[in-house]
């Protein structure tokens, strides 16, 4: 997410509880926690993010059962908040905790999980005192996202999940961490601790939505117009990167519609299996809620998308 109004938007952003014990709204199933307590991932974080504020120190999952009968897939969401937040409050575009979102997901037979994943500044962040885009030391965003996709994995005949129908789909920042999570699968960002982490954590699909931190603006390089045509160092494609759909308005002012443009562009280029929507109309941050504009559509579209490719 771009260098703008956070401190406007951060009202509407739950900030996760920064302890694993959280009471859960109606239509989760269960919350699981991503690491064991005692473990060298969490605890360097709990360390990393002890004076920050409103930290999330314990990521999680929140599972959402399918509504009708189960297609046997499962889409992990990672909300946005530019890495400094998680936008999941009561006025979150996404639903509380994720739920809007994963409503529209489970009334198709999908299997919704929510990923609390840490923060703040724990992926490519704006500096507001410096002015300039910070990129942390450990990716714990990254982190969480690899753990997520691997523990979703590894239990999935317990989920009721076909473990070859599992994808990724992030919304801003979280769209980010989606593409993060579906080109650096070859390399896990922290040395495995069990049996979760020998099982792969490459996503069989991914959709970013109006992803942000997408270009070489985002490492600080200019002139600008020159950066804003490069693709973020941070995204090594391939052409195993698994099949993607991207997202986005052309009438986006936060995270500008070049950034999913330069990402196809890499991506055909790789011989990666990739389409891209564009919306005349629709803005940032539109989640699944209705605006009566262009954007409304692209959940329908989605969900074409994910017949096409054989998910659903």
């Amino acid at each position: 997410m771009a260098s703008f109004r956070l401190s406007k938007l951060i009202v509407v952003f739950v900030l996760a509880h920064s302890s694993s014990g959280t009471s859960l709204a109606a239509g989760h199933s269960r919350e699981v926690p991503l690491w064991p307590e005692d473990s060298r991932v969490l605890q360097d974080g709990i360390d990393a993010l002890a004076d920050e504020k409103w930290a999330v120190t314990h990521p999680s999952l929140l599972f959402y059962p399918p509504k009708v009968r189960s297609t046997r897939s499962a889409i992990l969401v990672f909300p946005g908040g530019g890495y400094k937040a998680l936008a999941i409050g009561p006025h979150s575009t996404i639903g509380p905790d994720g739920a809007d979102v994963c409503k529209w997901l489970t009334d198709a037979g999908v299997t919704c999980i929510l990923v609390k994943y840490r923060v703040p500044n724990t992926g490519c962040n704006w500096n507001r005192e410096t002015r300039r885009h910070d990129a942390p030391d450990t990716p714990m965003a990254l982190q969480d996202a690899q753990r997520a996709i691997s523990i979703v994995r590894y239990n999935a005949s317990d989920y009721g999940i076909d473990p070859d129908k599992i994808g990724v789909m992030g919304f801003s920042a979280g769209g980010n961490l989606a593409i993060l999570a579906s080109t650096a699968f070859n390399a896990r960002s922290y040395d495995p601790i069990d049996a979760i982490d020998h099982v792969s954590p490459r996503p069989d699909f991914a959709i970013p939505v109006y992803p942000g931190h997408m270009t070489m603006e985002h490492k600080n390089k200019t002139p600008k117009a020159i950066a804003a045509q490069e693709l973020n160092t941070d995204i090594v494609v391939s052409p195993d990167v698994p099949p993607t759909l991207l997202i986005h308005a052309k009438d986006d002012a936060v995270d500008p519609v070049h950034y999913s443009l330069v990402y196809e562009r890499e991506l055909k280029k790789a011989g990666a299996d990739v389409d891209l929507i564009l919306y005349g109309t629709g803005g940032h941050a539109f989640g699944v809620r209705k605006q009566g504009k262009a954007t409304d559509r692209w959940t329908e579209d989605a969900l074409l998308w994910l017949r096409k490719i054989g998910i659903l």
